[in-house]
């Protein structure tokens, strides 16, 4: 008899010893103890019930639930075990199980508190909630001063929509206790989504002071921080969150997003990289990365997520928006503006998807209502410096100069170091003829981007014109296109003039060309060594450097001769011609015709026809490169001459052109190169404009006070060739029978 109570006195101590580590929360030492109290009493049902409460408490739910049930196998109708039985089931998502067993315990014990807590939570799982919010009242009204009762009654009160209520609720559980990180938690969460971001991040900080390690709470006080435009720390957020889960998508496409609106999109991309990674990109995260890409420039990479995006939600305004902008920059003009409508069906007043509307219809040529969509985005937003100047360039290419000037005028006003503004207003004031203005404006080519112009810079100082030339040694750098260096360089001469010795540095193509420049210009090739000099200048900013205007232009002709020799061999070849040979050029620049005020001013072929069905003339064509491939899908080609096999083949830009110009009667060019070099060389040229020109033609008349031997024949219809080449056919046949 001694020995049996020695043994339960061991047991008892063990027992006893067991439950404090339990206590005390030493889980895993407490889940032994109690396992090996069960092997010399496998059938004690008040140690069945704390070892499946210690597992529970351990995350071991399923195996809590075996030695629960076990428990009240031998003992029955005790509701504190039916509660943990019920709280283990819901753990596991077995809620109608959960609810059985809280209905039992709370049938045996109807003050159970817990009871209606946890049954609440089983409605709330099964999307019950007006019987999960009556649990949750109960639960309180049994035990007003439990803090995790308040907390859930907040919690259903949320679920039916009484947010004010549930606030309340989580402000009364903090209160009874401050150390409840989950009130904390949940308090915060619903201030965020009411809005109250501010407030929402005091409590996120509450909450992480008492579990700093939480993944979901530093993410939802990222979430907060980014509300109130606070990057950087939201960034830091969701870089802890996911430090402690690392592969979690929400938190990823939440950092990904703070460092988007932190133009950080190569980081950016890197977050959405291993959301693909993870074959877990949802819509947002399409979206994002999609915008990302365009952000980055990378348009066409950009288009399939966009895509796939709006595949799964058809309607995203945002999606629509960024697949515009990306086929925008692709120049797929009818299909960005087709996104952009579907994007503004969803969000009419979205200001920033009219203005790039307007962009788009601007660019299919639609310019009333391009003019009609800038408005629209500008009442909307308010008048920006962008604004007007996107209506200043429309209302241009409609031909509303005046209005035009206006436009870019109060873009200045907005914002008076704007460089798109000055330089379209630069335009303006040219095209006018109003060259005392646009000159100092049009320095502003250097600071578009779009020109991809930069302004250079070298060792010496830039000449203004003030400067003595004499004994001096000047550099002049070209700039733009081919056209404009064999405008521009006719002010080269009077450099010399001055005294000066010209250092004139061009596209290497063109040194061959521009041999017949005064001796005092010696050329260098762009990438060539430069030698010392005492000043530079821009080759475009000599006019403005002489001050330049209307009626002192320097138009003495020829300053550009053709190579003797090749002009011998190529008459050689076009001498026998019979009639009036006239040259033509239909295609110019497919870059520079991406911009807007370039935009239409190349011909199509078919378009000449009527010229090639005159008697007495006979077409050669000039055309180099791109446009080419239309001589083969005219049917009047076989009236045309094509030299483009043995046209400046060579890397010499335009010398068998010139020399072909020197043979030929008339040159006959939409806006291009070659109605420049005829005009430099003093030819016969006749040049075919677009309704809405550029700048050098000024507008209305028919001559070139750039060129003397130049007529202008300008389109009266935007898009419309017939009516011109019907009164060119009409003056060609005239100087045809003349001849």
């Amino acid at each position: 008899m001694q020995s049996l109570n020695a043994a339960d006195q061991a047991r008892r101590a063990k027992l006893a010893a067991t439950v404090r580590a339990h206590r005390a929360g030493h889980l895993r030492q407490a889940v032994a103890g109690y396992e090996a109290l069960l092997r010399r009493t496998p059938d004690d049902a008040d140690v069945l019930q704390l070892l499946g409460v210690a597992l529970a408490q351990s995350g071991r739910c399923a195996d809590a639930v075996v030695f629960l049930a076990r428990s009240l196998e031998l003992t029955p109708d005790r509701p504190t075990v039916l509660l943990s039985l019920a709280q283990a089931l819901h753990t596991l998502g077995r809620e109608e199980e959960a609810l059985q067993a809280c209905n039992r315990a709370l049938a045996l014990d109807a003050s159970l508190a817990g009871g209606y807590r946890t049954r609440a939570a089983a409605f709330t799982a099964l999307g019950r909630r007006e019987e999960a919010l009556a649990n949750a009242g109960q639960a309180v009204r049994l035990a007003r001063t439990d803090p995790g009762a308040h907390a859930d009654l907040g919690v259903a009160l949320e679920a039916v929509g009484r947010e004010r209520e549930a606030l309340q609720c989580f402000e009364r559980a903090v209160a009874l206790d401050p150390n409840l990180a989950a009130a904390h938690h949940n308090h915060g969460m619903l201030l965020a989504r009411l809005g109250e971001h501010q407030r929402a991040l005091e409590s996120f900080d509450s909450a992480l002071a008492l579990q700093p390690h939480h993944a979901a709470l530093n993410a939802n006080r990222g979430n907060a921080l980014s509300e109130l435009g606070r990057l950087a720390e939201a960034e830091q957020s969701y870089s802890l969150a996911l430090a402690i889960e690392p592969h979690d998508p929400v938190t990823l496409h939440g950092r990904a997003l703070v460092r988007y609106l932190q133009r950080r999109y190569v980081e950016a991309l890197q977050d959405y990289d291993a959301l693909a990674a993870q074959g877990r990109e949802t819509a947002p995260a399409l979206i994002g990365r999609g915008a990302t890409l365009v952000a980055l420039r990378r348009h066409g990479e950009a288009l399939a997520p966009l895509e796939r995006a709006i595949q799964l939600v058809p309607g995203d305004a945002e999606a629509h928006i960024q697949r515009g902008v990306a086929l925008l920059n692709l120049e797929r003009n009818a299909e960005a503006l087709e996104s952009f409508d579907r994007a503004l069906a969803k969000r009419p007043d979205a200001s920033e998807v009219l203005n790039n509307r307007g962009i788009a219809l601007a660019a299919t040529g639609r310019l009333s209502e391009a003019l009609e969509s800038f408005i629209r985005s500008a009442v909307l937003s308010g008048m920006s410096a962008e604004n007007h100047t996107n209506m200043g360039i429309v209302l241009k290419s409609l031909g509303r100069h005046r209005e035009a000037a206006g436009s870019f005028g109060r873009a200045l006003d907005y914002k008076p170091d704007d460089p798109s503004a000055r330089f379209a207003l630069a335009f303006l004031y040219l095209t006018l003829g109003e060259f005392t203005l646009g000159w100092p404006l049009y320095e502003a080519r250097f600071d578009v981007p779009a020109l991809g112009n930069p302004a250079r810079h070298f060792a010496a100082p830039r000449w203004n014109g003030m400067e003595p030339l004499a004994g001096k040694t000047l550099l002049v750098h070209a700039e733009q296109g081919l056209g404009d260096v064999i405008q521009f360089c006719r002010y080269l001469p009077l450099l010399a003039a001055r005294g000066a010795s010209v250092v004139f540095e061009v596209m290497p193509s063109l040194k061959a060309l521009l041999r017949t420049l005064p001796p005092a210009v010696s050329l260098v090739g762009r990438g060539e060594p430069l030698p010392p000099v005492d000043y530079y200048c821009p080759l475009l900013s000599l006019p403005l450097a002489f001050k330049t205007r209307l009626d002192s232009i320097p138009a003495q002709v020829p300053y550009l001769k053709a190579e003797s020799q090749r002009t011998a061999r190529w008459m050689q070849r076009l001498g026998a011609l019979p009639g009036l040979r006239v040259g033509v050029a239909w295609q110019g620049n497919l870059a520079v015709e991406k911009l807007i005020w370039a935009r239409g001013r190349s011909i199509p072929l078919a378009a000449l026809e009527p010229l090639a069905q005159l008697p007495g003339v006979r077409l050669v064509s000039l055309q180099k490169g791109p446009g080419l491939e239309q001589l083969r899908n005219v049917p009047f080609a076989e009236r045309i001459i094509d030299l483009s096999a043995d046209l400046d083949r060579g890397p010499d830009a335009f010398l068998d052109t010139a020399a072909v110009m020197a043979g030929l009667d008339l040159v006959i060019s939409s806006d291009t190169s070659v109605v420049h070099l005829a005009g430099a060389m003093g030819r016969p040229v006749w040049t075919v404009l677009a309704a809405s020109p550029e700048w050098r033609w000024g507008l209305e008349r028919s001559d070139s006070p750039w060129y003397p031997t130049m007529r202008l024949f300008r389109q009266k219809t935007d898009g419309d060739w017939s009516a011109v080449v019907a009164t060119i056919a009409a003056a060609l046949q005239n100087l045809s029978s003349g001849a």
